[in-house]
């Protein structure tokens, strides 16, 4: 009865199980058919291209197919180029670094087929290395192996896989315009301070997890990505507005409370706009409505109400076209948005990648041992693809617990099991309960990390659809160097160029003061544009790795807040500096922010604090620029008044 019980509750895991494991030996199965080199190939990529949704499941395929005919290719011309160990050293070493980097600079399944790229050249020159008869074979059934296991697997799970709704990513995207109203509505009522931070710090850090799954929304959507360019503008839009409704928040709070009978009554109409967008999916029925209250909002708060109107129409664009078969690209997007790469941490994994490279080929070198090259599969594979992941050596000793367990379980299969047949069927049997448990255990939070690596590994050493294997102690040599390229990673990424949260979050924030910093000092209103609108998607990013430091999340929210108004202080008084209306006040404190920011890059722990004392200058620069200013005005309407009546009036002409 238990078991039963057990059977059940796991039944969704055990079918998913089920249909990866046919998958699979469906793969090894058709490889071995057509007689292609190393057919296990085929039921590792049938394992790895399963996605939980079918738009993931496509891309995916067709990414590490682009990936591995690119690799395969570099691997072949790295073996007619040199078939010495130090000339294929030297040359894995520099089209792995090349590729990391490159993987570090893209998002997405981009950055997944830059990988596949680098490890497939390196397993194709490592394997062609040490069977040159086979290396047409090699290169031809790595190819073909992928395109099989890739074919068998779309076909046996893509009717079981989960089509992600469009709809939810327009659900998201109205809700967070929504919120965005809302708080509006909230700064412009005068409520309270605590609850409207709490607000604005939700609705930042919504935009930022709406941002981060942008990639997978629109993975393997044609039509999600034709309106990429308009949905990518409405983010920039969103964080216009908190831009513009925290430098409103200071001029609202010291109005002068006879002159705020206004205040209710907008606030009541930004309530309504949230409301019917909120019910009915669009902005209100009435169009001259809408524009109403957002001339009512720009005549007494103007930049609050631009940007409102900005985000409205935005907005407004997306939905329009959400359910048509072509967008109207032809509508410009106002808003640009411009991805952060982070270069520093590009060119350190880079370096990492061709550094580890190096180090195993320089042992295989200058050792001569015969497993060498299969360390250096194996350590190409993992310097690669964990460079991009937050905890890599974390995640290794995850990965390397369970490849050590797949590769136990190959050694005792074929040195026991199988020591006296190569029965197809026999090895497509004993891979069974193998399979099921990995899948099984890659459902489940606790052993998700080892156990895909757990699958590969014992399918790369257990080689399935191969009749035998090499002699005993050889083949055990070869199955520890595999794990020893896992333990080369380990080292790379723990001790000798190490990577983590805390690391990354401060590349960004180095990377946001020299966006103000070029802000401060640009000669033009395009550089400045530029710079805050990158600055944007790196504040989304800063935010992502500081949610992974919880003990600093609340003071990152504030510091990510606070650079979005200084960038937006920033392009209003260079815009009245480019004019010629800049005060010596704005001047003055634009100077001290910018050789503040200039000190503070060399000790990233002080930008958050200097980014909110920024903010609160600056906020004071203008304000103090903006009374001048109103006092001039003032003087000159009463000097003209006065004028009038004046009998010098002719002299002072």
């Amino acid at each position: 009865m238990k078991i039963g019980r057990i059977l059940y509750r796991e039944r969704h895991r055990i079918l998913l199980a089920a249909r990866g494991t046919i998958a699979a030996l469906i793969a090894v199965t058709v490889a071995v058919e057509l007689k292609l080199e190393c057919p296990f190939w085929a039921a590792m990529t049938a394992l790895i291209v399963i996605q939980p949704t079918r738009g993931l499941l496509l891309e995916k395929s067709y990414y590490r197919l682009i990936g591995t005919a690119v690799g395969s290719t570099a691997g072949l011309a790295m073996l007619l180029t040199s078939q010495s160990p130090a000339g294929l050293t030297i040359m894995l070493s520099f089209w792995l670094a090349g590729c990391v980097g490159a993987g570090n600079l893209v998002y997405g399944l981009r950055s997944y087929g830059a990988m596949v790229a680098g490890c497939t050249g390196a397993v194709v020159a490592m394997a062609g290395y040490s069977n040159p008869p086979h290396l047409h074979n090699l290169v031809f059934g790595r190819i073909a192996c992928i395109v099989i296991g890739i074919i068998v697997s779309t076909t046996v799970t893509l009717f079981f896989t989960h089509r992600r709704s469009k709809s939810e990513l327009l659900d998201r995207l109205r809700a967070a315009a929504v919120a965005h109203i809302q708080w509006v509505a909230l700064l412009v009522r005068g409520g309270e301070k605590f609850e409207s931070s709490e607000l604005r710090q939700d609705i930042l850090m919504e935009i930022s997890d709406i941002e981060g799954a942008l990639d997978a929304a629109w993975a393997g959507s044609i039509d999600l990505k034709r309106r990429k360019r308009h949905i990518s503008g409405l983010i920039v839009s969103l964080l216009s507005l908190l831009e513009a409704g925290t430098l409103a928040e200071g001029t609202l709070s010291r109005c002068n409370p006879e002159d705020n009978h206004w205040r209710e009554s907008l606030a009541n109409h930004l309530e309504e706009v949230a409301q019917h967008l909120e019910e009915h999916g669009t902005t209100m029925p009435e169009a001259a409505d809408v524009e109403a209250v957002m001339a009512e909002t720009e005549m007494h708060v103007p930049l609050l109400g631009e940007t409102l109107g900005e985000l409205m129409r935005t907005l407004q664009l997306v939905i329009d076209e959400w359910d048509t078969t072509s967008p109207d690209t032809e509508k410009a997007v106002s808003k640009t948005f411009i991805r952060h790469r982070d270069w520093l941490e590009a060119g350190r994994s880079a370096l990492r990648a061709g550094a580890a490279i190096a180090a195993v080929g320089t042992v295989w070198c200058g050792a001569g041992w015969a497993e060498g090259p299969l360390m250096l599969m194996a350590a190409s594979i993992m310097v690669s693809f964990f460079s991009t992941h937050d905890r890599p050596s974390v995640m290794l000793s995850h990965i390397f617990c369970g490849a050590s367990v797949g590769v136990a379980i190959a050694f005792f299969y074929r040195l026991v099991l199988l020591s006296r047949t190569s029965d197809l069927i026999l090895q497509e049997l004993l891979c069974v309960p193998v399979l099921m448990v990995g899948i099984v255990a890659l459902t489940h939070r606790r052993t998700a990390l080892g156990a895909m690596d757990f699958m590969l590994f014992f399918l790369f050493v257990m080689q399935p659809g191969v009749p035998s294997v090499p002699p005993p102690a050889t083949y055990v040599t070869g199955g520890l160097a595999c794990l020893g390229g896992i333990a080369v990673a380990i080292i790379f990424f723990r001790f000798l160029l190490p990577i983590d949260p805390a690391r990354r979050l401060r590349s960004i924030l180095i990377a946001i003061v020299n966006d103000l910093n070029a802000m401060s000092s640009a000669d033009s209103l395009l550089k400045v544009e530029k710079s805050r609108v990158r600055m944007h998607h790196r504040v989304l990013r800063m935010l992502a790795n500081a949610r992974k430091l919880d003990d600093v999340l609340g003071a990152i929210i504030e510091g990510g807040l606070a650079a979005l108004a200084v960038g937006k202080y920033l392009q209003r008084a260079r815009e009245t500096a480019i004019n010629g209306d800049n005060s010596r006040v704005v001047s003055e404190a634009i100077r001290d922010i910018a050789f503040k920011l200039a000190t503070v890059a060399k000790n990233p722990e002080e930008i958050v604090p200097l980014l909110t004392d920024a903010s609160i200058k600056l906020r004071c620069a203008m304000e103090a620029h903006a009374t001048i200013s109103q006092s001039s005005v003032q003087q000159e309407i009463s000097a003209e008044n006065s004028s009038q009546r004046s009998p010098l009036r002719p002299f002072l002409l």
